[in-house]
């Protein structure tokens, strides 16, 4: 303990009477020189927080919209203060999008025209910021700032067949908008941290508002003749939201084919739209009966000979309100 001591007022007196102080050497370079290696807190989180005092480095790892919020440039505790200079790193390292929060009126400088309120960190992105020493306006800038990207592009596409028979085949007939499913293993790209795929839902979430391009295509094939005194069967390919009733479909596409045509062989159908969504909508591919003579023994979905996918399914952000 007396050796404890004595260092502390080692250091205490070094740190008084001298300019700069070294670790591990004699001869500091600079104000404080550490020769060797140096440890700040490392933390995660999943969910919201608001930074504080014990906070360095920070990962967020969630898979839902989640916000890290900055103190303000001036706390009452632990000690009162500025807390001018203190740096905070930043990783999303989750599936969701990260949302870097200024408090109350406080502004980021991002260095790109006027402070701005938050900023948004992707998955896979990274951002160091440190306080500016300023009380108001822009109290913080964003120094360093490396995004995986800036926009979402996500996209499924399958190779097996999709076949609707008893209550489900009803429903198709009943004009009831029937779910094209995709698995997760299905997914070629999710770049982005503005849509997520609910596997057990067969739908794409909207994690974040904003305008998106949306685009699908499915084969259709009849299993048997369809039945009715038509001679063609016309079958709608939708994309819906929030639900499966015709009420839901925010765009669509009809596919008319002669019975021959829908009973031997297997044609696509194309569908694309530019829709603004809302932060919690959901999205699904759907297909249903729409005209014409209905399918009897079921409707399927598969891909003709000598071609791959059965069913493709895409969502792409355009613009953030």
């Amino acid at each position: 303990m007396k050796k404890l001591l004595s260092f502390l007022n080692l250091l205490f007196f070094s740190c008084a009477f001298f300019a700069q102080v070294g670790i591990n050497t004699s001869i500091p370079g600079s104000t404080l020189t550490v020769n060797g290696s140096m440890a700040g807190t490392y933390k995660t989180s999943t969910t919201s927080v608001t930074l504080g005092a014990s906070d360095f480095y920070m990962a967020f790892n969630g898979s839902t919209p989640s916000t890290f919020t900055l103190p303000l440039a001036t706390i009452a505790s632990p000690g009162s203060g500025n807390i001018s200079g203190r740096v905070y790193c930043i990783k999303n390292t989750g599936s969701g999008q990260l949302t870097i929060a200024a408090s109350g009126s406080q502004l980021i400088d991002n260095q790109s025209g006027s402070g701005v309120a938050n900023f948004k960190l992707n998955p896979g992105g990274y951002a160091m910021i440190i306080s500016k020493g300023t009380i108001s306006g822009t109290t913080w800038e964003l120094s360093t700032f490396i995004d995986k990207t800036t926009s979402t592009i996500a996209a499924l596409g399958s190779t097996d067949t999709v076949t609707y028979t008893g209550t489900a085949l009803t429903n198709f007939n009943n004009s009831i908008p029937q779910i094209i499913p995709f698995s997760s293993s299905d997914l070629i790209v999710n770049q982005g941290g503005s849509v997520s795929w609910n596997d057990a839902g067969d739908y794409w979430l909207i994690l974040e508002s904003g305008v998106y391009k949306i685009e699908g295509y499915s084969y259709f094939g009849s299993g048997g003749a369809p039945s009715g005194t038509y001679q063609w069967t016309g079958i709608n390919l939708n994309i819906t939201k929030n639900g499966t009733a015709l009420s839901n479909i925010i765009g669509g596409n009809r596919g008319n084919f002669m019975n021959n045509i829908a009973e031997i062989a297997n044609s696509s159908i194309n569908v694309n739209c530019i829709v603004r969504l809302s932060a919690g909508d959901r999205v699904y591919l759907t297909m249903n009966w729409g005209a014409g003579n209905k399918p009897v023994t079921n409707a399927a979905i598969t891909a003709p000979n000598s071609l791959v996918e059965s069913r493709n399914f895409s969502m792409q952000q355009l613009s953030v309100p």
